[in-house]
C-alpha cells in the first residue's frame, strides 16, 4: 500500500485516535514497513528536535547518529518480521544531550487488507527510576560511611573467589584487620571523630591495595582484605604493608587536635582440601584474637 494512503486511512480511520496519541505528553512514532516515518505527536518532535512534518518522510538515520540508528533500524526490522509487541530499555540522550534513559514500547499495525503495514511507538522516560535502582544497588553493596564494600558484598565477592580458587586449584587468603582501641576514641573524641577514623582508614587500605584485592567494612571498626592468588607467607607481607601505612596515619580530628591509629590483623588461608570460607574466616579470627592478646599492633596467622 502507497503511504500517503496508508497515512490517510489512519487518519480517516482513527482520527480521534490521532488527536489523542497527539495530546499525549510522551513521545509516540509511527512509521511504514520501510522505517520511514508517517507522523509522530508533538512530544516526539520535541524529543527529536524536529517539526512534525519535517520528520514525516524520513528515516531514523536522517534523524539520529549513524550508531543509534543502526540499533533502532535492526528492532523495527526484528518486530516487522516477527509482528506482535516489543518492549526494551536503552540508554538514550535527551534534547540537551543530556544522559537519559528510556523504554520503547513498540507494536505492528494492520491494513484493510490484514497484512502488516507499520509500527507504532511510544517512549517512556525512566531515567529517574533507573537512577534510584542504581542508588539502591549501590546502598546494597557498599558501606554508607566508608564507601567501600559492606559486609554482605564482601561476603559475596568471598564466596566467588573461593569457587574459584577451588576450581583452579590455586592459593586464596584473607586478612581481618581491627583498628586497636577504638572504642576509647569514640569516648574521647566522639562518635563523629571515629567516623574521620574509620574513614581515612577505609581510604588507606582501597587506595594502597593491589588491582585483584577486594577490601569490605567486616563490621563496626574491623575490615576484611581478601587476597587471591596469594598464600599465608605472601599475605603476611601484605598485612605489614597495610599496618605500616595505618600506623603512619595522622587523622585531623579538630583545627588544632590529631591522632595516630594502630591495627591488629589476623590471617586466614583457604585449605584446598577443605574448601570452606567459613573455616578460613574463623582461622583470621582467632589469629586477630591472638594479635590482640599479645599486645596490639601486630599480625598473627
Amino acid at each position: 500500500m502507497d503511504k500517503t494512503k496508508l497515512h490517510q486511512l489512519l487518519k480517516d480511520n482513527h482520527q480521534g485516535l490521532l488527536l489523542v496519541i497527539d495530546a499525549l505528553p510522551f513521545p509516540i512514532y509511527y512509521k511504514d514497513i520501510e522505517y520511514k516515518y508517517l507522523g509522530c505527536n508533538e512530544a516526539y518532535a520535541e524529543y527529536v528536535g524536529r517539526d512534525q512534518e519535517d520528520i514525516i518522510g524520513k528515516t531514523a538515520y536522517q534523524l539520529f547518529e549513524h550508531e543509534v540508528a543502526e540499533i533502532f533500524t535492526a528492532l523495527d526490522r526484528k518486530l516487522l518480521q516477527e509482528p506482535g509487541i516489543q518492549i526494551y530499555e536503552t540508554p538514550a540522550h535527551g534534547p540537551n544531550q543530556d544522559a537519559r534513559y528510556i523504554k520503547l514500547h513498540k507494536a505492528t499495525f494492520r491494513d484493510e487488507q490484514g497484512a502488516v503495514a507499520g509500527l507504532i511507538g511510544a517512549i517512556i522516560d525512566i531515567t529517574e527510576q533507573k537512577n534510584l535502582e542504581q542508588k539502591l544497588q549501590h546502598l546494597a553493596s557498599y558501606d554508607d560511611l566508608t564507601g567501600i564494600y559492606n559486609r554482605r558484598e564482601g561476603t559475596k565477592q568471598l564466596i566467588n573467589l573461593c569457587t574459584e580458587a577451588i576450581r583452579k586449584k590455586r592459593p586464596l587468603s584473607l586478612v581481618i584487620v581491627d583498628l586497636d582501641n577504638f572504642k576509647s576514641i569514640n569516648d574521647t573524641y566522639g562518635h563523629g571523630s571515629g567516623d574521620v577514623v574509620l574513614k581515612m582508614a577505609a581510604q588507606t587500605l582501597e587506595k594502597k591495595s593491589r588491582a585483584c584485592d577486594i577490601i569490605c567494612r567486616y563490621g563496626g571498626e574491623e575490615f576484611l582484605i581478601i587476597l587471591p592468588e596469594t598464600t599465608t607467607s605472601g599475605a603476611v607481607v601484605i598485612a605489614e604493608r597495610y599496618r605500616l601505612l595505618l600506623e603512619q596515619l595522622n587523622v585531623q580530628i579538630t583545627s588544632s587536635d590529631s591522632l595516630t591509629i594502630t591495627a591488629s590483623m589476623g590471617i586466614g588461608e583457604l585449605d584446598l582440601n577443605f574448601p570452606d570460607q567459613e573455616l578460613m574466616l574463623k582461622q583470621a579470627d582467632k589469629a586477630l584474637y591472638k594479635a590482640k592478646k599479645k599486645g596490639k599492633n601486630q599480625i598473627c596467622y
